[in-house]
């Protein structure tokens, strides 16, 4: 199950209350319930008596070994970073850090696992592509609460884009194309893909050595990493981004992500509900600065 990551009885839990290919998010904490996301909602795995399946240490520590090839240490630069990957789906790590000089060294005792289960959804752009495609391409910002399908529609926006542009997915945590040894597990059409780089750093090596007409990146953290989105428009490439929040007007009053309000064209918001990747708004700049005034 999941390539290998979940085995044995936690599989046998899993498959209790989800098909393996709803699944969309495993939470792992020792000495809790195991709890397991789909589409349709959150449920608990269960053992064959019908009761909670409750997460063992060595149950984590299967899936850490699993997901790093037997060794923890190679992989440590990405669990100072919270996470690591494995063909195709991120496992967000907490635990216990070791701290030098306010500098991250390690993390140790983790007990606690988040697996995001990434889905391709081949035409799940459609309601949204005239208003990104149509009449040339236009900077896009997606922008929804957590499980709202972000991730899953910049993968799609990204794979259309290729197949007429040089489009560059800059994938900082491998959510968007999944790459395993640089090469993408997800279909992202023709893209070319940097993974594991942050974004600041990426954005400026990028442009000069890759020339890409538009850049698909991963969620924005950062008001550095809103200042680089307007530098690269303002170089002529076009950007697909994707933001926390509830509506477009969020942006536009935001301290931090204000200035995106100077260089998106299109505002696409979506909803978890009823299901991930509900398309609730597709505005214009214009609506958008409108709706927020």
């Amino acid at each position: 199950m999941f390539g290998g990551l979940i085995t044995g009885m936690v599989a046998a839990a899993v498959s209790a209350v989800a098909e393996e290919d709803r699944v969309t998010e495993l939470r792992m904490r020792v000495g809790r319930p195991l709890v397991v996301l789909t589409a349709e909602g959150r449920r608990i795995a269960k053992l064959p008596s019908g009761a909670p399946f409750s997460v063992r240490r060595e149950d984590v520590e299967r899936v850490l070994a699993v997901a790093s090839d037997f060794s923890v240490y190679a992989v440590n630069e990405q669990l100072v970073r919270g996470y690591v990957s494995r063909r195709g789906i991120r496992i967000g790590v907490a635990g216990e850090g070791v701290v030098e000089e306010g500098r991250m060294l390690t993390m140790k005792h983790i007990a606690f696992l988040t697996l995001r289960v990434p889905h391709e959804v081949k035409g799940g752009a459609e309601r949204v592509r005239g208003a990104v495609f149509g009449d040339g391409v236009k900077n896009t910002l997606v922008i929804s609460p957590p499980y709202g399908g972000k991730t899953t529609l910049l993968r799609e926006l990204a794979r259309l884009s290729s197949f007429s542009r040089d489009t560059l997915i800059i994938d900082e945590r491998f959510e968007l194309a999944a790459a395993e040894e640089g090469v993408p597990t997800l279909d992202v059409g023709d893209c070319d893909v940097v993974s594991g780089v942050d974004k600041l750093a990426a954005y400026e090596n990028t442009i000069r050595a890759m020339h890409p007409e538009v850049i698909v990146t991963d969620e924005l953290f950062r008001g550095r990493e809103a200042e680089a989105v307007c530098d690269m428009v303002r170089s002529g490439v076009k950007v697909f981004a994707s933001l926390h929040g509830r509506g477009a007007e969020s942006v536009f009053r935001s301290p931090i992500f204000g200035r995106l309000a100077e260089v998106m064209e299109v505002y696409i918001v979506l909803s978890p509900h009823p299901v991930a990747g509900t398309v609730t708004e597709v505005l214009t700049a214009e609506e958008a600065a409108k709706r927020a005034s």
